[in-house]
């Protein structure tokens, strides 16, 4: 059996609760981090929602707690963060995955939305990293960070400009801190899902490439917690300021499509 080195970790996880209409990239990667052995820290601004998944997890016989916050404020979030630390003892993994999209052209985008976009998809990243990176480094035993991109910080992100530039930015954030706090032992990765949309849990086992996007299959939730499971855990105890794209392929589609039709009129 592989050893993923959680057994007995200390855990943070920002933006744990679970929206019914989003993906739940928070909720699955609460619950593989509690499967794989650590105690998490469930951090979110809803109250019920964060103790939704804390029960969760105690129902699947893992060990977690609760910590109501609003991430965006600096304030509040340095407050979440020590409370989390002195709940868990100490902290070994901190995974930030709030972030949300707002839709519009990019010529219609109002000064207020682009402001509000930024501080919640990057400038939050900003005060996640610099936060949980400062008892890490007082701790003095290394550790792992983790946050969510978006495959949208790699390519255009038409109707959606704000969300595209901020997501960029946290990939430039991830490179950047990963490369300051590389002298502690502390490894700082994101993960850039791509077209999750709600979900796609729901999508048939061994389908592929059926829908014009993704050359593989679109990816799931569980997906994009599994990346986050692996770049927390021991197996990437030397990867460190990369951004792991899951996106089922559709950023790596040539330019020009060629499927065998267009092959055999070329031959």
């Amino acid at each position: 059996m592989i050893d993923l080195g959680l057994n007995g970790k200390r855990a943070i996880v920002s933006g744990a609760g679970y929206i019914p209409e989003r993906a739940g990239h928070g909720r699955f990667s609460s619950l593989n981090l509690a499967a794989a052995g650590a105690t998490v820290a469930c951090i979110d601004i809803d109250e019920g929602r964060a103790k939704a998944i804390v029960e969760e997890i105690q129902a699947a016989g893992g060990n977690a707690f609760p910590v109501i916050a609003d991430m965006e404020s600096y304030a509040e979030a340095e407050r979440a963060i020590a409370e989390a630390v002195h709940g868990l003892g100490g902290v070994d993994v901190c995974v930030d995955i709030i972030g949300e999209a707002t839709w519009d052209r990019a010529e219609d985008f109002s000064p207020a939305v682009w402001d509000t976009t930024i501080q919640r998809n990057l400038s939050q990243v900003f005060y996640f990293f610099q936060l949980a990176g400062r008892h890490l480094i007082a701790q003095g035993t290394g550790g792992s960070i983790v946050a969510l991109a978006s495959v949208d910080g790699f390519v255009a992100a038409a109707q959606h400009a704000p969300y595209g530039a901020a997501k960029a930015g946290v990939v430039s954030l991830v490179k950047t801190f990963a490369h300051e706090f590389g002298k502690h032992g502390i490894r700082v990765n994101g993960v850039a899902p791509g077209n999750v949309g709600s979900g796609n849990e729901d999508q048939p086992e061994g389908e592929y490439a059926v829908n014009g996007v993704n050359p593989l299959a679109a990816p799931r939730a569980h997906d994009i917690a599994n990346a986050v499971l692996f770049l927390s855990s021991a197996l990437a105890e030397r990867i460190t300021g990369q951004t792991l794209v899951v996106d089922g392929g559709a950023t790596i589609k040539a330019m020009w499509e060629m499927d065998d039709a267009t092959l055999e009129g070329l031959r």
